[in-house]
């Protein structure tokens, strides 16, 4: 027999069991999408982590998701000079927040206080879902030299078919350029006598 607080009637609970089962719900559609740009650190994070909503989890399935669309995220880090996919947690956060409002006019239900909180599980696997969604429909198309986009179904393939050699290159050396800056700032401010 389990021990619950008195005020847990019986109407709670179930509501509580549905809230749980809508979570699993989404957390497994998270999980396809995940594999489809393929995330394969499930070993760095746990179960725990997933479901109470770490803040650390959840920045790397933005960053994941962020590299499973290279064309993308190479537009974007040239159209938005204060986009950080490399940085922090906290600052990849608050940037993919005004990212999905700016470009796509998608406003997060939390706040970038709320996603550093362990809180808002639900809440923040909604928001890669959709950032998933928003950034595949944002594959360029037509005069780029791309067909349609497939998923390959395969152990051995975890990228979208999109994504060529030349852009992977490309975003490597973008992210490596702003790394390099982000140190360079770094030093200076180090540098800087304060008083």
């Amino acid at each position: 027999m389990h021990l619950l607080p008195y005020f847990y009637s019986e109407y709670s609970l179930r509501m509580l069991g549905d809230a749980i089962t809508v979570n699993k719900i989404v957390f497994s559609i998270l999980q396809q999408k995940l594999h489809a740009v393929g995330f394969d650190a499930w070993d760095t994070i746990s179960e725990a982590d997933v479901y109470s909503g770490h803040p650390h989890c959840y920045a790397l399935f933005m960053r994941c998701i962020l590299y499973g669309f290279p064309d993308v995220a190479a537009a974007l880090l040239r159209k938005y000079p204060w986009f950080c996919i490399g940085g922090g947690d906290e600052a990849l956060a608050s940037s993919v927040f005004r990212i999905l409002f700016e470009e796509y006019g998608y406003k997060p239900k939390i706040n970038t206080l709320q996603f550093r909180a362990k809180k808002f599980a639900h809440l923040k696997a909604n928001i890669c879902l959709d950032m998933f969604d928003l950034l595949k429909q944002s594959i360029p198309r037509g005069g780029y030299g791309r067909g349609k986009t497939s998923y390959k179904a395969g152990r051995n393939s975890s990228l979208p078919q999109y994504a060529s050699r030349g852009t992977m290159d490309d975003v490597g050396k973008l992210l490596d350029l702003r790394l390099s800056n982000l140190e360079n700032r770094r030093r200076t401010l180090n540098h800087t006598v304060r008083g």
